[in-house]
């Protein structure tokens, strides 16, 4: 039996602005054929990607016009739904501990 936790909603929860509109720019392109929803508040969009949601460096780079890095992604990031894995091109979210 599957872990019901496998297809849940994960991604992160982005402060509305330049990096922010970035990143959901990004996420479409970095996770085509997954099911993706854009909760859009105040100040805020959480971003939810069934199962795994992938943000590249350099898409959002790509997005924004200008070199991106982790720390700029992060200081726009309150807070995250899953599992996080960062290397040095993504940040993954994922539904289940690999």
């Amino acid at each position: 039996m599957a872990n019901s936790q496998s297809n849940r909603f994960v991604g992160p929860v982005i402060k509305n602005g330049e990096i922010g509109d970035a990143i959901m720019e990004a996420v479409y392109e970095d996770n085509a054929g997954r099911e993706i929803e854009m909760e859009e508040h105040a100040s805020y969009v959480r971003i939810k990607v069934q199962r795994e949601c992938v943000i590249r460096f350099d898409t959002v780079a790509d997005m924004l016009g200008r070199e991106v890095t982790r720390s700029d992604i992060e200081a726009n990031m309150p807070a995250l739904e899953g599992f996080i894995r960062v290397d040095s091109q993504k940040m993954r979210f994922l539904a289940s501990v690999e």
